[in-house]
């Protein structure tokens, strides 16, 4: 069995920290002295929730936290992904005998890696698993931090209700929890008080300049010819040009490093360049995320036509002042008053997360009364709606200030009168298990996906839906023909990435 070469500047899967091979973490990530404080306080004691949209960078500082205690030693760290299909799919009892096997594997493992001499007892319930990290904890005689990746999947919050719960009753003086989740749980059970029992974080960067190199800084390291003043027009300047791609995808890092992708290799950066970099971010990026995120949603899946509606809508209140009232340059944030969001708290949710929108302000007061949280709107679908279509230095200059001026939608408007929510399912089942594989394949919602001729091996062996190849182990797939454990890897991650976002 051979393997196939695979290609190493796959954009899906090099952004995804998960999947990238600890060899080359360090090449492919940097951090900021923003970064730096959020990952002391991973590494302190205490329990922490890291709260991020998709592809804000959680995973790379749980990743990244877990490194730095590795090499100083300054306590045990284990860094676990619970992307496990068996946690999606249970609850109570059987979600809890899922947890405590797969962290118990985990820890075993961790302390193998490290040369730790040290055994621990498997454990299959919470009681047992507590025990034996207190245990573990005096034989190291170090603090346990347990970094949770993935512990929230937007379209399944059932199970999440028993996973607080664990977090709260595993977090003691010895140990230390911590997770990443979303914008936007809501189920964190009866017994978790989330800003009582842990300390929250936000990952979200600031998507305005003010004087903030950050986005200047990541393409320093990782695009350097992007960062030569001699390659950009006059009007353009290199920390423009970073601080307006920041500013366009809100500040996500994941868009952020696929919209410098598109400039890689070019000899010559221009304004209409840039223009036409967004236009096609807004067709071939924040569109597909849509249509990709919809089997995920579970019970939610209904909500993606609303979501796009309400989204829409946001964009024409922006842009009407310019067909209207002659506004030259539209307003690129918005307020929104908060009767409206709670009516469509968990649209607002998943525009939240797929980064279409981020919440800049919880509160604000409003000129048309009453109080609204603040959203920033990507830039790439704004301008995509500009009358002109077409982006001048006078746009970039305000848009990268962050003005205070900001648009409003009152709890009377007729915005989203016309937009009605759907009764929502009973179940929580995930409409992409039963997708067939031929999903997985390169595209514009999957851009990590599956050669073709992967896809027919997978369907010649019977393997023909999401679900199946979830459940096929991996000696069965190295049965087959021409596939490798390279190739078995990469079927797994993107397997794993089509299902958790």
């Amino acid at each position: 069995m051979n393997d196939t070469v695979l290609e190493e500047n796959d954009a899906g899967l090099i952004l995804a920290a998960e999947e990238c091979p600890s060899d080359k973490f360090e090449g492919y990530h940097s951090f900021s002295q923003f970064d730096d404080v959020i990952i002391r306080k991973l590494s302190a004691h205490g329990p922490v929730l890291l709260r991020g949209g998709r592809g804000s960078g959680k995973s790379a500082l749980l990743i990244e936290s877990h490194r730095r205690m590795r090499a100083s030693g300054s306590a045990f760290s284990i860094y676990m992904s619970l992307r496990y299909l068996p946690l999606l799919q249970s609850d109570g009892p059987e979600y809890i005998g899922h947890f405590c096997s797969l962290m118990s594997r985990a820890i075993a493992d961790e302390l193998s890696a490290q040369g730790q001499s040290v055994e621990f007892d498997f454990a299959e319930d919470e009681i047992a698993l507590q025990m034996s990290l207190a245990k573990l904890a005096r034989a190291l005689d170090k603090r346990i931090v347990i970094l949770f990746d993935d512990a929230a999947h937007i379209g399944r919050e059932k199970p999440l209700e028993v996973f607080f719960d664990l977090f709260r009753t595993l977090s003691s003086n010895a140990t230390s929890c911590k997770a990443s989740i979303y914008p936007g749980v809501t189920k964190f059970g009866v017994r978790f008080d989330v800003f009582n029992d842990s300390t929250v974080i936000d990952i979200s960067r600031s998507d305005v300049s003010g004087g903030d190199r950050y986005f200047s800084d990541v393409i320093k390291t990782r695009y350097p010819a992007l960062a030569n003043r001699e390659i950009f027009s006059d009007r353009l300047t290199p920390d423009t040009f970073a601080s307006l791609l920041g500013r366009a995808v809100v500040g996500n890092m994941r868009a952020f490093i696929l919209a410098c992708n598109r400039f890689d290799g070019k000899t010559r950066v221009s304004i209409p360049d840039v223009n036409a970099c967004m236009l096609n971010m807004a067709e071939d990026y924040y569109w597909p995320l849509m249509e990709e995120v919809a089997p995920k949603l579970g019970v939610y899946e209904p909500l993606v036509e609303p979501a796009i509606a309400i989204f829409e809508a946001i964009v024409d209140h922006l842009c009407r002042p310019l067909r209207q009232s002659g506004r030259a340059i539209a307003q690129d944030r918005v307020t929104i008053h908060r009767s409206l969001v709670s009516q469509f708290s968990k649209v607002f949710e998943i525009l939240e997360y797929l980064g279409f929108t981020a919440k800049r302000e919880a509160s604000r007061g409003m000129k048309s009364g009453g109080r609204g949280p603040v959203y920033a709107v990507n830039l790439c679908s704004l301008l995509e709606q500009v009358p002109t279509k077409r982006l001048t230095i006078e746009m970039i200059d305000e848009w990268i200030e962050g003005k205070p001026d900001l648009a409003e939608i009152h709890s009377s408007a007729a915005t989203f009168g016309s937009i009605a929510l759907p009764t929502l399912a009973p179940d929580n089942k995930l409409g992409i298990l039963a997708k067939d594989v031929q999903v997985l394949a390169k595209s514009k919602a999957y851009p990590y996906g599956l050669t073709e001729d992967k896809i027919a091996r997978l369907k010649g062996e019977g393997i023909n839906t999401i679900q199946e190849l979830a459940e096929t182990a991996d000696t069965r797939l190295l049965q087959i023909d021409m596939v490798g454990p390279a190739t078995v890897k990469r079927m797994r991650d993107v397997m794993l990435q089509a299902i958790w976002m």
